[in-house]
């Protein structure tokens, strides 16, 4: 871990998630790995939600 990975907010680790598996999901995926990265995208975006309600 860098030493700024500890300034980095739960939220912003979230959008951060969410942009990387949106790219994933641009890219050709077979069908297990597609349904892998959309399950996780479905996580963080009910964590970031989470998270702004707070």
């Amino acid at each position: 871990m860098t030493d700024d990975a500890r300034f980095t907010s739960p939220r912003e680790i979230a959008e951060l998630n969410i942009e990387h598996l949106s790219k994933l999901l641009q890219a050709p995926l077979d069908e297990e790995k597609r349904k892998v990265v959309e399950k996780l995208l479905a996580q963080e975006r009910e964590n970031l939600a989470k998270l702004l309600k707070k």
